[in-house]
């Protein structure tokens, strides 16, 4: 039965970075180098720095930065006398929310960064978006919407959309063919935030308990 309670949890075996292993995080080219090994498997220093266009030097660097804080490690049983190969032991990772306030300047570097990638990632999809298979084509999906929430709104929205998400976690591969035919990775982005705007703050033109005026 395909119920969120009994999906698996996406998150069981993600890093969870600390105020002072956060620095290994805060700076867009590790993430994505991380990313890369999560996602593909282990990689040289070599592999990393033509997947990327850098120099060698610079690809070993952030790789033993990455390894510094905890974020990947060796893996000796694929290396040669030449060559060193790396691997992520987490999948992914998950910011606690003390780090906001423990080392905001950090995370938000590294939400920042993320977000970059994100971007990058959803112009690549719009790119070719027109020109997916029939039903693919269809399938996808890209939108924004407004609201009006409460603190407590919000929270129960994140509660509810992260099980749906849950429900639908799979591992890249996971399923075999017979399973799942036609199955393709699909990458999903979602974020719900109070407005930046400063116009939004402004009390409603509705009215309401807080807005000032005496109440009958």
């Amino acid at each position: 039965m395909d119920t969120a309670h009994d999906a698996p949890d996406p998150f069981e075996n993600a890093a969870v970075p600390d105020a002072r292993s956060l620095r290994g995080l805060a700076h867009p080219l590790r993430l994505r180098i991380l990313s890369l090994l999560q996602t593909h498997g282990p990689a040289t220093g070599k592999t990393v720095s033509e997947h990327f266009g850098i120099a060698s030097a610079s690809a070993s660097y952030h790789l033993r930065q990455l390894h510094t804080y905890g974020f990947v490690e060796e893996a000796p049983e694929l290396g040669t006398a030449k060559e060193r190969w790396w691997r992520a032991p987490h999948t992914g990772f998950r910011l606690p929310e003390h780090l906001d306030t423990e080392a905001p300047e950090l995370s938000t570097a590294v939400r920042l960064a993320l977000a970059a990638r994100w971007s990058e990632e959803l112009g690549a999809a719009v790119n070719v978006w027109s020109s997916q298979p029939e039903g693919w084509r269809e399938a996808q999906v890209m939108g924004e919407r407004s609201t009006q929430l409460t603190v407590d709104e919000l929270a129960a929205l994140r509660s509810e959309i992260r099980t749906v998400l849950n429900r639908y976690a799979r591992e890249p591969g996971e399923r075999a063919d017979t399973e799942a035919p036609g199955s393709r990775v699909v990458r999903v982005q979602f974020a719900a935030f109070p407005s930046p705007d400063p116009s939004d703050a402004r009390p409603s033109a509705r009215g309401g308990p807080d807005d000032g005026r005496k109440q009958p």
